[in-house]
């Protein structure tokens, strides 16, 4: 691994991980998703899932607590930079649309995956998907997937595209 890589995914991580807890106080507000996706692209496959599930279990370990649940919420933070990479990562032009699609997609798939796993010893399995939907969906005072999905995707599709060319441009990131 050269040092510009290694340098790409230690600031990609730490940016993760600082977003988290600085947003901490913003429910479902994070910029984590979209730095996860955003690095995949940049890096990798397998670099996206390394920063996606390092930002997990090192914002868990240093400030929310580790539990049952980090090791669910970095697997499936890592998938989301895994599939980013595998998708975008050999494209050389990029659609703001398809960023934006795929980002909102990708962060349904995050939050549904995570909130049944997590569910799982609480609540009783006849009624674990109907509890997950309520729970993402319906909460107040705002709905809190939708906030994580709607910003991920406003992310993916306003500041990626930029972020993406300036960085390849300067000499970092593969195509």
């Amino acid at each position: 691994m050269d040092t510009k890589r290694l340098a790409l995914i230690s600031t990609f991580t730490a940016l993760a991980v600082a977003s988290r807890v600085v947003l901490s106080a913003l429910p479902n507000i994070k910029l984590n998703s979209f730095l996860t996706m955003t690095a995949g692209i940049l890096t990798d496959p397998y670099s996206g899932f390394l920063i996606g599930s390092l930002s997990m279990v090192i914002s868990d370990a240093l400030f929310f607590g580790l539990g049952f649940w980090s090791p669910i919420t970095a697997f499936f933070m890592g998938l989301n930079g895994f599939l980013a990479g595998l998708f975008w990562h050999n494209k050389s032009k990029l659609s703001r649309l398809e960023l934006a699609s795929g980002g909102l997609l990708l962060t349904v798939f995050y939050d549904l995956a995570t909130s049944i796993l997590t569910m799982i010893p609480f609540v009783k399995p006849n009624v674990l998907l109907y509890t997950v939907l309520i729970g993402l969906f319906i909460p107040s005072p705002y709905p809190m997937g939708p906030a994580h999905e709607f910003t991920t995707s406003l992310l993916m599709g306003t500041l990626a595209p930029s972020i993406i060319r300036s960085v390849r441009r300067g000499g970092f990131g593969e195509r």
